[in-house]
């Protein structure tokens, strides 16, 4: 069986804790029992089939149970103390960290109108993010729009993105939907990093071809400077000398 690190629950983090453990609890095949599994009945005859389902489902309602309390910080267990049931567990923390409240309503509203793409983040985590926060606005308004979230989506994305974005605007509302736009998003991200790469390839080829020819050329004013024809030798060198030095006492003085 696989093991996950989870951050334990210390009240900030609550969303994301009860996102984590649900899946871990689903991952145990006990997850059915924190959403009100009725316990299985004895019958009179006390049926050797009903005793083994009524022994398993106490067996994974106690594995539910300690999944629930260990992952919770030491500091915040007192919550729990005397509770036996997952179910009844599960109920309190939601009551505790995430109270039905207009204040909370506000904090959970504003959590969303804040929430804009971060530097180098993808448009995948950056739709997760805004998902789990309307699922929390779900929870405390079944009525709440999901094109409200859409709208956040596209409203502090990057400038590269305005062109798909405006063509994202003027669909109809049947095509205004937030997996198909989250979809078109990612699409037209990868085609901007695959652009981005070429034109990254191209420039480098281009350098590599400036710098080739500058050796070149400097390999080539070496060369000359080498041939016999621009080299002066020692007497060429002296007799040039005395040419200038008869030029110069060969002119007349003028007073």
């Amino acid at each position: 069986m696989a093991n996950y690190s989870i951050s334990k629950l210390e009240g900030q983090n609550y969303v994301s804790w009860a996102n984590d453990v649900k899946y871990l609890l689903m991952e145990r095949q006990v997850w059915n029992i924190d959403e009100k599994e009725i316990e299985p009945k004895l019958d009179a005859s006390i049926d050797a089939k009903a005793v083994k389902e009524v022994k398993n489902f106490k067996a994974r309602k106690q594995i539910a149970m300690s999944i629930i309390y260990l992952n919770i910080d030491s500091s915040h267990r007192r919550l729990l103390e005397r509770i036996d049931d997952p179910v009844e567990a599960w109920k309190v923390l939601k009551t505790y960290y995430q109270p039905d409240s207009k204040a909370h309503h506000m904090e959970v509203y504003s959590s969303l109108m804040n929430c804009r793409i971060l530097s180098e983040e993808s448009i995948s985590l950056f739709s997760t993010r805004l998902l789990r926060i309307y699922e929390q606005l779900q929870d405390l308004d079944e009525d709440f729009s999901k094109r409200y979230v859409t709208f956040q989506l596209l409203r502090y994305l990057p400038p590269q993105f305005d062109s798909i974005v405006l063509t994202i605007l003027r669909l109809d509302d049947v095509k205004f939907v937030y997996k198909d736009v989250v979809a078109e998003l990612v699409a037209e991200e990868a085609r901007l990093k695959l652009r981005n790469m070429d034109m990254n390839k191209e420039i480098a080829a281009q350098s590599t071809r400036m710098e080739s020819k500058k050796r070149s050329i400097d390999l080539l004013s070496v060369q000359e400077s080498r041939s016999p024809e621009k080299q002066l030798s020692g007497a060429d060198v002296e007799m040039d000398y005395n040419e200038q030095f008869l030029q110069i006492t060969e002119t007349p003085f003028h007073s």
